[in-house]
């Protein structure tokens, strides 16, 4: 668990865990949390620093900002559903534009 996981809500911590699930039916499986961001990968690979998603979507879990970087025509194709996902998780957390 990061030390990010400790500072965060119990509220913020229930919409996370609600994302995750639903990101999870999307196909992201691997989840990594890291300095107010959340990413949701498809795998996972070996770079230079270590350990790091594949085919992922990470979000801010502080204000609306999104890095998405995939490959696949399949998951290409998700993201209505996942973005739909993530505007939901931003609505709860009360954060617009």
């Amino acid at each position: 668990m990061s030390v990010e996981a400790k500072v965060l809500s119990a509220s913020t911590r229930a919409n996370v865990e609600a994302l995750k699930h639903h990101m999870k039916k999307l196909g992201f499986k691997y989840y990594e949390e890291m300095n107010g961001w959340v990413t949701f990968g498809t795998h996972i690979m070996m770079n230079g620093e270590g350990v790091a998603p594949y085919d992922y979507i990470s979000i801010s879990v502080r204000f609306m900002d999104i890095d998405v970087d995939l490959l696949g025509f399949d998951l290409i194709n998700k993201l209505p559903e996942a973005e739909q996902a993530i505007l939901d998780f931003y609505e709860a957390e009360g954060i617009k534009e």
